[in-house]
């Protein structure tokens, strides 16, 4: 039963109480756990990262405040300063599961054998492990995805008897590899003890530059480094003219669009995406381009629509734009 009939509440309220709740955090967490307690507990950097994200988005839209983005940079900052994390070298090595607790990761969902992560078949494809490929990238943006050692340490570009993994999967791109690194034997159980992350060191550097860029009015030398740090690891260090390296040439515009590609490359299905489409308003512009699908997007699309139910147990709630209001 509703006692509590609830109005909407301004955006940037709901912002304060994020910040506040992510601000006691950072006060009370330490910056690291004794190693006799049980790994993956949130310390200080998680807080600063989370902060970070939360004043990125709030120098982004809707609210597009530029004042949160000195806060977003100074964030990110500390944590690249802290010199607790830092990217794993070897861009094959970063999902592998003896580097779920490693120096990248900043906090995630932990998985132990006894208290497993996502079935790994809903990233494999049929003929790996009785996979059922339920979520993977969509064809066009896979074809696009630069030729790198990145994407064959990201995606199954070869199931285990060499099949094209475009050909193995339903949807006809290579699925997910990222939380499949379990040997074949755990994941035929439909287990996994990889860990699901919230916050890896590379997004941290990624909203470090953007935030830098924002308040410079133009990329310096700082943020140009942080983005070339996960280009060169994408590249394995080498000359890739279909990955270039970002440089301070570059303009505010340009470098930003830079960033939110990297994002999209580096942290593809780590539930960033879609809040950098709503974000830098973008939406839209990236609509996949295929025959078999009618573009249909607009401003609308934004937001999602209040359940029915809602908008009946609270006559105060209101449902959003371009959507029916039902009886």
């Amino acid at each position: 039963m509703v006692n509590d009939v609830i109005e909407r509440q301004p955006i940037r309220d709901v912002y304060t109480l994020i910040i506040s709740d992510l601000q006691t955090a950072l006060g009370d967490l330490p910056e690291s756990w004794d190693p006799s307690f049980a790994p993956g507990r949130p310390t200080k950097d998680a807080a600063r990262g989370f902060l970070a994200k939360v004043y990125l988005t709030m120098a982004s839209a809707p609210l597009k405040d530029a004042t949160q983005a000195a806060n977003a940079r100074d964030m990110a900052l500390a944590i690249i300063n802290n010199d607790v994390h830092s990217l794993i070298p070897d861009v094959h090595d970063v999902f592998k599961i003896e580097n779920k607790l490693g120096p990248e990761n900043i906090f995630a969902f932990n998985a132990t054998s006894d208290d497993n992560s996502t079935p790994p078949q809903i990233w494999l494809p049929g003929s790996m492990a009785f996979g059922w490929n339920d979520f993977g990238p969509e064809r066009t943006w896979a074809e696009r995805y630069p030729m790198q050692p990145r994407k064959e340490a990201y995606m199954i570009l070869e199931d285990w008897d060499g099949n094209p993994g475009e050909e193995v999967s339903w949807r006809g791109s290579p699925p997910v590899r990222k939380f499949v690194y379990n040997d074949r034997e755990t994941m035929e159980r439909l287990t996994s003890t990889a860990n699901i992350p919230l916050l890896r060191y590379a997004d941290v550097l990624l909203m470090f530059a953007e935030a830098e860029n924002m308040v410079n009015g133009g990329p310096t030398q700082a943020a140009v480094d942080a983005v070339n740090q996960i280009i060169n690891r994408a590249n394995a260090d080498a000359v890739n003219p279909d990955h270039p390296l970002v440089t301070t040439a570059m303009s505010q515009a340009d470098f930003d669009a830079a960033v939110i590609q990297e994002r999209n490359l580096e942290l593809f299905f780590e539930y960033d995406r879609w809040y950098d489409l709503i974000r830098k308003e973008i939406l839209c512009d990236v609509w996949p381009e295929r025959e078999d699908i009618e573009a249909n997007c607009d401003q609308n699309d934004y937001l999602w629509p209040i359940p029915q139910a809602d908008l009946r147990l609270n006559e105060n709630m209101t449902q959003n734009p371009g959507y029916a209001t039902g009886e």
